[in-house]
């Protein structure tokens, strides 16, 4: 169920995506945070326009947003956390500029997140 947002802004450079998607994909597969490796969907946007500070040029940032339905520890979300910054420091290349990375774990109430899955 999991759903990771990856948002970058655009002067990160050389940012191999769908390998990294993959990597979040695995890192949740393999810490058993989720059941099946269908269950996580990832996707990733690459931001034009976003201003760091006071439009410090010498910056860019990584941003990864998983979304999960309510219910999880503190403490399981925390390690959640960690195993994505884990992984982003593994995939996002060094730069010319300084590139924030960071991990936001944002709930999703179970009572009003509604799926449906159409078969073949």
């Amino acid at each position: 169920m999991p759903h990771i947002h990856v948002e970058y802004s655009a002067n990160v450079q050389d940012l191999a995506i769908k390998p990294l998607l993959l990597a979040l994909n695995q890192a949740m597969l393999d810490g058993a945070y989720v059941k099946s490796a269908v269950d996580v969907k990832s996707r990733a946007i690459r931001q034009q326009d976003f201003v760091i500070g006071l439009d410090a040029q010498d910056q860019g940032y990584v941003h990864v947003k998983v979304s999960l339905l309510n219910g999880r520890s503190l403490e399981l979300k925390s390690e959640i956390s960690r195993k994505i910054l884990s992984v982003l420091q593994d995939y996002v290349p060094v730069q010319n500029i300084q590139i924030q990375l960071c991990v936001e774990i944002l709930e999703m109430d179970k009572t009003t997140y509604s799926k449906n899955v159409i078969s073949i």
